[in-house]
């Protein structure tokens, strides 16, 4: 029998579910004629309370990828508070990715000993993160801000920095942030009841990061045993093994090195993408295969505790779309271009 705790958090989820704006809708905004238009259309959704505050004159793109933000992390953090058990040590330690994702931000605008205006932060109130981000910020370079994370569970991460060093790309330290927040993630997995739903959407993730980290690294020429100490030690369906033959191989085998499904088809799209041959980025065919498979499970695990993940990986794919959409208008970007930046959801 399923565990009392669990059919609530699902059951609690699928009411939430109910507030995500529909795919048509999305289309919708992304064919208003501009901002305005989009941020008037979204004042009867979750997002309109916060939007509603807002003098006309400061309607932008910012500030409203401020309010996508916010309210993503709220969602987060709502089902993680209403869990119990395993189930919401997991889903705690699930919300780490905006912490993690705000570091990532850091250590970009740091790389190279720039000194550049303050990145655009995932808001986070200090009830949930520990990382005083300000000082991170105000590090004079990529190795004093690793340095500050040495008393956190991010300490790790300056194993990496010589690295980091050779390959001269945040990319070293993003995935060392990753091997750390997923590595936990893929612990708590094998302990929550009704887990099989969450190997395959967690794991899955862990799966799509590492074949990022791979073409990533191997498209800058970087050394087969360079990438194999980058990538997440962690794995699902795609096997490290197979990475690894990649790792040694030409980049242009990858399709015949990864011949199961998904990752054949999403080699080869990766494949032209690295290549020039795309205008899509790599990293938007990961996020799209990712959000495809957790508008898959929304169906396949209605009843499991997957559900609660595949409904959280939608809100963030909601968030990643508006502030294409909105960014785009502001821009004065062409509705088709907007609707193909769009992740699906």
């Amino acid at each position: 029998m399923k565990p009392a705790a669990i059919t609530y958090i699902v059951t609690r989820t699928h009411g939430l579910r109910t507030h995500l704006i529909t795919p048509r809708d999305i289309q919708f905004l992304a064919k208003t004629k501009s901002l305005r238009e989009v941020s008037d259309n979204l004042l009867k959704t979750e997002y309109g309370t916060e939007i509603s505050k807002l003098p006309t004159k400061e309607v932008d793109a910012s500030t409203l990828e401020e309010i996508f933000f916010k309210t993503l992390v709220d969602r987060y953090f709502l089902i993680a508070r209403e869990a119990q058990g395993k189930m919401q040590e997991l889903l705690n330690a699930y919300c780490r990715r905006f912490e993690v994702e705000n570091i990532k931000r850091i250590l970009r605008a740091r790389h190279g000993n720039k000194i550049s205006e303050e990145p655009s932060l995932i808001p986070l109130s200090r009830e949930h993160t520990l990382v005083n981000f300000q000082a991170l910020h105000n590090a004079k370079d990529v190795d004093e801000a690793v340095g500050l994370l040495r008393e956190t569970v991010y300490r790790p991460l300056s194993q990496k920095l010589e690295l980091y060093r050779q390959a001269d790309v945040t990319m070293v330290l993003e995935a060392a942030l990753d091997n750390i927040y997923f590595g936990r993630l893929w612990q708590l997995v094998q302990e929550v009841s009704d887990g099989a739903s969450l190997k395959d959407l967690i794991g899955g993730e862990i799966d799509l990061h590492n074949l990022l980290i791979t073409f990533s690294l191997k498209a800058r020429d970087l050394s087969a045993n360079l990438i194999d100490e980058v990538l997440l030690s962690s794995s699902h369906k795609l096997p490290l093994r197979r990475l690894r033959a990649l790792t040694k191989g030409r980049l242009e085998d990858a399709p015949n090195t990864l011949t199961t499904p998904p990752f054949s088809k999403l080699a080869s799209a990766a494949l032209t993408a690295v290549s020039g041959g795309s205008s899509t980025p790599l990293e938007r065919i990961i996020l799209k295969q990712l959000y495809e498979e957790a508008s898959t499970a929304l169906r396949t695990h209605f009843l499991e505790a997957g559900y609660v993940i595949a409904y959280l990986l939608l809100c963030e794919c909601e968030a990643r779309n508006l502030v294409t959409i909105a960014t785009g208008k502001q821009l004065a970007v062409s509705e088709e271009q907007i609707s193909q930046n769009l992740l699906g959801n």
